[in-house]
């Protein structure tokens, strides 16, 4: 833990100043993170680090740009490859002609008062409990959502983000205006600062993280980043780009320690342009009964110096590499273009300044099948059982509400003592439609003799019509085996104008 503290630090003391603008995040479920991903395993985009997400809207357009302008080297590119560069370049018109990628004018400051307003409407048979969509309730029955976003930016050194929504359920009385997400940045040389409420997610999963990702209600927080990545100096240019992030937010009031607060950082490395690296620790401290912290005490806890009963410390790593198929010989005449393989793993408890009692993610994915550009597979397994150990992972004997935020995992929506195993085929049906068949088998409570299972099946079609309107549609079932609970069938549908 020690080593993976130090490291972050030093890489943030270590930024070089340099002029940098500021700009927005692009939300996690926004499509344009798949896209990108794709235009990457797709050989186009070899400086996408999308494991500290979100990632501004600047950072976004460089990688359409890199896309751009790899497309044009390239020699029968795919008719749905070229469709998609041409969507996210109309997305970041506007970001790309401030990087003076496309021809525009560009005055520096501006205010999007309604961008991407949307209706959404969800039915399902029995009260659902879904994963990875910010902490978001729904009821048996008919739900709905009505939001929209509203941006700015300020002489390119401030910004801001809003994303209110008004919804409920058809069945409750009880209907409201929330705020999602919403915050304010500015800029300080090569480094952001954020304050407000926002998501993050740390890691190569997709489908979970270990440590942060979107299960749970986004938090309030200070977050300090360098939105775009940089070249540290001397011997330390071997790393290749770099990414760092520190936040801390203060967590609800209704949990046993009442408003403990969190804290984490991450480092992220790319040292080869198929090899990306990172490294996390997040510590859970403080809160109402808690001997406060000072400065001190906290760089000592954060090094983790001090002992663990007084604090909730986890650390961990994780590495990803994409394998093109074409530079190998003996394996060009695969039919898919490239490979993607990735690993995370995270330690709950301090043991000799090395992590303990692990939980771990593994991914596989095949990209473009048949080398068409339609198709691509995924498969991953993520598991935080400890032999001997009962439901110690994202458990604490002091924070005994665990490593949760408004009741939900920050981590892996899987939760403690768990195993998942996910599957998902893409096919795009042509360049502004496609098809996701999705499969997860959940195992919980694996130190019991009882192991509840969730089967999971999913079929969702995304449609862009044209450059107005963005419709998703979805069926999901879950067969539950093992617990006092019903089989479920959902149905989603949601209808974005986009401007």
């Amino acid at each position: 833990m020690r080593r993976i503290a130090a490291s972050i630090l030093v890489s943030i003391c270590l930024v070089r100043p340099c002029h940098a603008l500021v700009s927005t995040n692009v939300p996690l479920d926004h499509w344009s993170y798949d896209a990108v991903d794709k235009l990457a395993n797709y050989g186009l985009v070899d400086s996408a680090m999308l494991t500290i997400k979100p990632i501004s809207r600047l950072e976004m357009a460089r990688h359409v740009a890199q896309a751009m302008h790899d497309l044009g080297r390239m020699k029968a590119p795919s008719p749905v490859v070229v469709t998609i560069i041409d969507r996210l370049r109309d997305e970041f018109k506007g970001e790309l002609i401030q990087l003076g990628v496309v021809d525009g004018i560009y005055g520096g400051s501006f205010v999007k008062p309604i961008e991407n307003p949307y209706v959404n409407y969800l039915y399902a048979q029995n009260r659902p409990d879904l994963e990875n969509i910010r902490g978001d309730i729904f009821e048996q029955g008919s739900n709905y959502r009505l939001g929209f976003a509203s941006r700015g930016v300020i002489s390119d050194f401030a910004a801001f983000y809003l994303h209110p929504e008004y919804g409920g359920a058809f069945s409750e009385s009880d209907r409201g205006l929330d705020l999602i997400e919403g915050y304010g940045k500015i800029m300080a040389g090569p480094i952001e600062v954020q304050v407000g409420k926002d998501s993050l997610w740390w890691g190569p999963g997709y489908r979970g993280s270990v440590l942060m990702g979107n299960n749970a209600e986004p938090f309030t927080m200070v977050k300090i980043t360098n939105p775009q990545p940089v070249q540290l100096p001397w011997l330390l240019r071997d790393l290749g780009p770099v990414r760092t992030e520190w936040f801390l937010t203060q967590l609800e009031e209704d949990r046993a320690i009442p408003n403990a607060k969190l804290t984490g950082a991450r480092l992220n490395i790319k040292p080869l342009p198929w090899v990306e690296l990172g490294a996390s620790r997040v510590v859970m401290f403080g809160g109402r009964g808690v001997p406060d912290v000072s400065v001190t005490d906290y760089a000592k806890m954060f090094f983790a110096l001090t002992e663990q009963a007084e604090n909730n410390q986890l650390a961990g790593g994780d590495a990803s590499a994409l394998i093109p198929l074409a530079g190998l010989p003996w394996l060009r005449k695969l039919p898919l273009r490239s490979v993607k393989l990735y690993v995370e793993g995270a330690g709950e408890d301090e043991a000799g300044g090395i992590p303990s009692n692990w939980g771990a993610l593994y991914g596989l994915q095949l990209n473009d099948l048949l080398k068409t550009g339609r198709t691509d597979f995924r498969i991953e397994y993520a598991e935080n059982h400890v032999d001997g150990k009962p439901n110690v992972f994202y458990a604490h004997s002091l924070y005994q509400s665990g490593y949760t935020y408004r009741g939900r995992i920050i981590g892996h929506y899987m939760g403690t003592d768990s195993r998942s195993v996910f599957m998902q085929l893409s096919h795009y049906l042509t360049g502004d439609m496609r098809l996701n068949l999705t499969y997860d088998r959940q195992t919980h409570d694996l130190s019991a003799e009882s192991r509840p299972v969730v089967h999971t099946f999913e079929c969702d079609l995304t449609a862009f019509r044209g450059t107005d309107w963005l419709i998703e549609a979805g069926y999901r079932y879950e067969g539950v085996r093992g617990e006092a609970l019903e089989d479920n069938h959902i149905f989603q549908l949601q209808i974005v104008r986009r401007f």
